[in-house]
């Protein structure tokens, strides 16, 4: 068999492999089964169950969101990409020590951005480096496109980038007026959304590259996301908006915080969020003009819905550093 014929075949194998595996995304905490991971200057694991952690991990280091990846979980740090084994917290690998480099996105292969403008294709079983591409100021892992393998990224420039997932070339760049307001974010159905910093949120389609609209916004985007076929997202001035997810129209926007609206992990049918005044709320989808509001007890950090009344959530403590789980019933008020 020719060399030609051989690079040929390989780089259709592992076009067939990417297409083949759902993306996995960064997300702070994680619940899988019994188990919740969360990244808090270093990585704990707890029983859902339990307060005390089961294992805790890179103890003092500036950690990121966390994601999985078979039975080792990815987290990036101001000191590298780490892997730990899942079920006792080893460091499996460590790659970029000197380098501050954002959790990756996995699909077969993990991509992960970084401040220093390097964008890296890595195994995610071994930490082996595929490829690099690199970019004029900070850039951010990206959000991959399963049917076109494409990885849709951006950050400090002020370009959004489509690279091919298999080289790292840029097949498409997207000029915009404002930085991107972290990764992009995948919004299903071969979208991708782009939150800037003045108040807009580009969506694009993640097959070509077109813009297919603007969701209008006159503050900062914090999150967004879509349930079913409604776009919602969060800003900095406490309100949420919404669209419809087919013609990108405006719905509604309600007020919620007095600050910095942030969507946690919750449940279908719920959005959960907070304030920097460390309010929660958990917003029912089907009665959105009844939102629960709470304030529990004392400083708490990281809550997650695990039913519709359950939320776990975590306080820290610093002599000595230790996070602990607490489990709280929603109670509104």
């Amino acid at each position: 068999m020719s060399k030609y014929l051989s690079c040929v075949l390989i780089a259709a194998c592992l076009l067939l492999a990417l297409r083949s595996v759902q993306a996995a995304y960064p997300i702070n905490p994680i619940l899988v089964d019994d188990s919740i991971y969360v990244s808090q200057q270093g990585i704990y694991r707890f029983d859902r169950n339990q307060s005390e952690p089961l294992w805790s991990s890179l103890q003092g280091v500036e950690t990121f969101e966390p994601v999985i990846h078979e039975a080792l979980l990815l987290v990036g740090s101001t000191q590298g990409l780490y892997a730990l084994e899942l079920e006792t917290g080893r460091i499996a690998w460590h790659i970029e020590k000197q380098h501050t480099l954002f959790t990756p996105s996995i699909s077969t292969w993990a991509f992960a951005g970084s401040l220093q403008g390097t964008l890296y294709a890595i195994d995610p079983e071994h930490g082996d480096i595929i490829w690099r591409s690199q970019f004029p100021g900070w850039i951010y892992s990206p959000v991959v496109n399963e049917a076109t393998t494409l990885l849709w990224t951006g950050g400090q420039t002020h370009k959004i980038y489509a690279l091919s997932a298999t080289e790292g070339s840029v097949e498409h760049k997207i000029a915009t007026t404002q930085e991107l307001v972290f990764s992009p974010v995948d919004l299903g159905n071969n979208q991708i959304a782009v939150n800037l910093f003045d108040g807009n949120t580009l969506v694009i389609a993640a097959l070509t590259g077109k813009k297919e609209g603007v969701l209008k916004g006159d503050s900062q985007p914090m999150d967004v996301l879509r349930r079913g076929n409604t776009i919602y997202r969060s800003h900095r001035d406490g309100t949420l908006s919404t669209f419809g997810e087919t013609k990108l129209e405006f719905n509604w926007r309600k007020s919620f915080a007095a600050q910095d609206l942030t969507l946690h992990p919750s449940r279908p049918g719920y959005l959960l969020l907070s304030d920097r005044d460390r309010s929660l709320i958990l917003l029912d989808l089907v009665r959105v003009d009844d939102a629960c509001h709470m304030q529990p007890d004392g400083q708490w950090i990281l809550p997650l819905q695990i039913d519709a009344k359950e939320i776990i959530f975590f306080r820290k403590s610093m002599q000595p550093p230790r996070l602990t789980l607490v489990q709280f019933q929603a109670q509104c008020k």
